[in-house]
């Protein structure tokens, strides 16, 4: 017995206001999975570390050597001009 057939027994089974939740239920459902399927052909965006990564390839290397070394460590230094953190 398959698992369509099972749940079809099942259905017979059950009284009326019980059947009319596992219809709207199952309703809801498939509205969901719907709605998820067309959220992601919507969103058919490239991923973020690849947009960065396409962002990144259009800096000239000159402009990324004027970076400081440690711009990740002292980003609040550079940003808004708090002592630098020492090694």
């Amino acid at each position: 017995m398959t698992v369509k057939q099972q749940l079809i027994q099942e259905i017979e089974e059950v009284p009326d206001y019980l059947a009319k939740e596992i219809l709207n239920f199952c309703l809801f459902l498939k509205a969901k999975i719907k709605d998820q399927e067309s959220q992601s052909t919507e969103n058919n965006l490239p991923d973020f570390l690849d947009f960065i990564d396409e962002i990144t390839k259009e800096v000239p290397l000159n402009e990324w050597e004027k970076l400081p070394s440690d711009l990740s460590k002292n980003i609040d230094h550079y940003l808004y001009g708090i002592p630098k953190i020492e090694p």
